[in-house]
């Protein structure tokens, strides 16, 4: 019996009982169609967050308040004060030796509005000049804050593009009043789109002069400085010589130096991980499934004792036999992952329709993985039932009720 009748005669058992088949194959497309979703919609997490990292622009590291671990989380279990001031971002753009560009910035969240309409939980986001080359983030239309709007400490802002949308309705801001915090802001100019990160709207941000923000705000302090090394490869040493720069009037304690690729890396290293365990919770279901292969299978012998009877007296050896029961659990477990690959396309695509904002995308590793794993599945959970058939003595075989 060569491959392609092998498969012929497997194709003609399961559709010989059509419901039980399908009931058999339901459990393999769950499981396959629950390893496809997790193992897809947590790469597709991890592919978004690696760009909007690398979205921050290139080249970077960055100054936090407090101690950090590795992961960005705040070390030990005192509360974080924040001591990081703009002289520490002067000193950092004075002292160094790596002709570093320097952009300390302050965030804090706030209601805007434009006449009538507001606007909840939008971050103002103090800046300087530079702050569109050091992240990488150009303005789409006007103009980004200049010098002297930080030296004079004016009321102009940049909005982002959502704040546009949700505002302005299509019309020209430029020049425009915005209030913010209060006071009034004039309009002069509008970010390009940064898109979203899960559901944090990246475009929801107002920038101010920084001397502004810490104004509006009653803080002296920094939210962060961001700071661009022109090589790549300078990048350790201008990180080792920032944190010496800054211990001259800052403890350990109140201040972090964090790499672009540290974060970057401490991401994807919890991302894989949870990969792994999302695929390893996915499998168990496509396991279960593989037992209900092999108790389908096993009932499937007893029902056709006396079919391998006369076939073992007509003078089928032993191991074509085990191949045409084994090829039947290969053949159920293959089709149930194929329904579950098609469902899996169909989920996706439901919920990239209903949630635009967070589109899932199906990885053909996943798929690939899916398919690797049924077929295992089938063929394991198929040998038990396959060397029964097999080992069964004609004779008794044919006396069979």
């Amino acid at each position: 019996m060569n491959a392609f009748e092998l498969a012929r005669v497997s194709l003609e058992a399961v559709a010989a009982n059509k419901l039980r088949s399908f009931l058999t194959m339901l459990g393999v497309a769950i499981g396959s169609l629950a390893i496809i979703l997790l193992i897809s919609i947590s790469l597709g997490v991890k592919d978004q967050v690696s760009g909007v990292v690398e979205g921050l622009g290139s080249n970077l590291y960055i100054v936090l308040p407090g101690r950090q671990d590795r992961r960005g989380f705040a070390a030990g279990n005192r509360p974080t004060v924040n001591n990081l001031k703009l002289q520490h971002a002067e000193r950092l753009q004075k002292q160094s030796s790596y002709h570093l560009t320097v952009s300390p910035v302050f965030n804090a969240p706030t209601t805007v509005s434009y006449g009538k309409m507001a606007k909840a939980g939008v971050i103002v986001t103090g800046a300087i000049p530079n702050f569109t080359q050091v992240r990488n983030w150009p303005v789409a239309r006007g103009s980004f804050l200049r010098q002297s709007d930080i030296d004079l400490m004016r009321r102009v802002v940049v909005i982002g593009k959502s704040i546009e949308t949700a505002l302005f309705e299509g019309t020209d801001v430029l020049s425009k009043q915005l209030s913010i915090a209060g006071e009034r802001f004039q309009i002069i100019g509008v970010m390009d789109a940064k898109g979203q990160l899960f559901d944090i709207d990246m475009d929801n941000q107002v920038f101010i002069p920084l001397t502004t923000a810490q104004r509006v705000f009653g803080a002296n302090t920094l939210s962060m400085i961001f700071v661009h090394v022109p090589r790549t490869d300078d990048i350790p040493a201008a990180m080792e010589e920032a944190t010496q720069v800054l211990s001259r009037s800052l403890s350990a304690d109140e201040f972090s130096v964090k790499s672009q690729g540290e974060t970057l890396e401490a991401f994807q290293a919890i991302a894989t991980i949870l990969t792994i365990m999302l695929g390893s919770i996915a499998g168990i279901s496509l396991v279960v499934g593989g037992i209900g292969i092999m108790n389908i299978m096993i009932v499937s012998v007893v029902e056709r004792t006396r079919e391998i009877g006369l076939r073992k007296a007509l003078g089928a050896r032993d191991w074509e036999i085990l191949l045409q029961f084994l090829s039947e659990s290969t053949v159920l477990s293959l089709l149930g992952s194929v329904v579950g690959i098609a469902f899996s396309y169909l989920v996706a695509l439901a919920i990239s329709n209903l949630y635009p904002t967070f589109a899932v995308a199906i990885s053909p590793f996943a798929v690939t993985l899916a398919l690797l794993f049924s077929l295992a599945v089938g063929t394991f959970f198929g040998v038990y039932p396959a060397f029964k058939a097999s080992s069964l003595d004609p004779i008794e075989a044919l006396r069979h009720e």
